[in-house]
């Protein structure tokens, strides 16, 4: 009943504040593309897509797009590949959602990104099914493990990243060595993977005392990041993700662990976690400078490989290519490439 409502009040807000909004928003985009010279689908998409994230509840999205799970089961089904899901015993309840067998030689982990607020899109599967194809085709044993992690307002910070630690801890339980590993998301999914770098880097410890360790022998092979938010802008869908958490007063103490960019750069310092790091984003996209700063810091700070990959396009480009069904761009391309020479023995 309350998810029905949430539906009919949908309706009403996308004709009243999402489609007017979007009515400005998108020629303005098409004007943008035509000068950038930008693909003028995904240009086009993202004005609409700003006018509704900026002005849609989260429980009102939340009711319209099937859930991640259900996302998941639609697209093996539809695709005819072996639906493969663990639930995680450090709560009983998280999932790890599988593309390929959960037994291979290598594992790309991916956190997928929507604000922490839009569950997992079928251009994030076909985008990791890309990523799958492409190794074994390059010799690569390899599977793709999802996590599909809560979403705000119902479950705030630290909730997400404690998610991701049992994720890889699974991983590591399972045999897979810190080598053979290769973690990464877009936009909150960077996010998220830079939570676990830096839990990686220094373990995460709550306010009641209790640490989430890790016992891992060596560093993580390699970790890309997609558009990642690098540091928070307080829209509403910040507060919901960072109010009535300890994130405020993590922050404050100088603990990078919520957001890599609102510490002091000595956060990073003497980095060896993960042994290559791509940072990728797009020159015409809001996060561009923080982006850049974010891998001049990491360059700076990680004793690893850094690379950043800026490119002529908006927000989130290896998605929108998979979204549009376009060819991969050149950052999508990058980060295949980046993968594969991690992987590959």
């Amino acid at each position: 009943m309350t998810r029905n409502l949430a539906k009919v009040r949908f309706f009403f807000t996308l004709v009243l504040c999402v489609l007017p909004r979007a009515a400005i928003r998108i020629p303005a985009a098409v004007v943008r593309a035509c000068l950038k010279k930008l693909p003028l689908g995904s240009s086009m998409w993202n004005g609409f897509a700003g006018a509704l994230m900026t002005n849609t509840p989260p429980d009102q999205l939340q009711a319209v797009l099937p859930s991640t799970l259900e996302t998941y089961e639609a697209w093996v089904q539809s695709h005819g590949v072996s639906r493969a899901v663990d639930v995680l015993a450090a709560d009983n309840a998280t999932r790890l959602l599988w593309i390929g067998p959960s037994v291979s030689k290598k594992v790309l982990l991916f956190f997928h990104g929507g604000g922490y607020v839009m569950p997992l899109s079928e251009a994030h599967l076909d985008w990791m099914a890309y990523l799958r194809a492409e190794a074994v085709n390059a010799g690569v044993d390899m599977s793709v493990c999802i996590l599909e992690y809560d979403l705000i307002p119902t479950s705030k910070y630290p909730r997400q990243m404690k998610q991701a630690i049992s994720a890889l801890q699974r991983l590591l339980i399972s045999g897979y060595r810190p080598s053979d590993i290769v973690f990464g998301g877009d936009s909150a999914g960077g996010h998220l993977s830079l939570s676990l770098m830096s839990h990686l880097h220094c373990h995460y410890q709550a306010k009641e005392g209790a640490k989430d360790v890790i016992h891992i022998q060596g560093p993580v092979k390699g970790c890309f990041l997609v558009s990642p938010l690098a540091s928070f802008d307080f829209n509403e869908w910040g507060r919901y993700f960072v109010d009535d958490s300890p994130w405020h007063e993590e922050i404050f103490a100088g603990y990078g662990w919520g957001m890599a960019l609102d510490v002091p750069d000595s956060w990073w310092d003497g980095f060896t976690a993960v042994d290559h790091i791509l940072v990728t984003g797009g020159c015409e996209e809001v996060f561009s400078d923080h982006i850049r700063l974010l891998g001049k810091v990491l360059k700076t700070k990680c004793k690893g490989n850094v690379a950043l990959h800026m490119s002529n396009e908006t927000h989130d480009g290896p998605l929108m290519d998979f979204g549009a069904r376009r060819p991969p761009s050149a950052t999508t391309r990058a980060i295949k490439d980046f993968v594969i020479a991690c992987l590959k023995d």
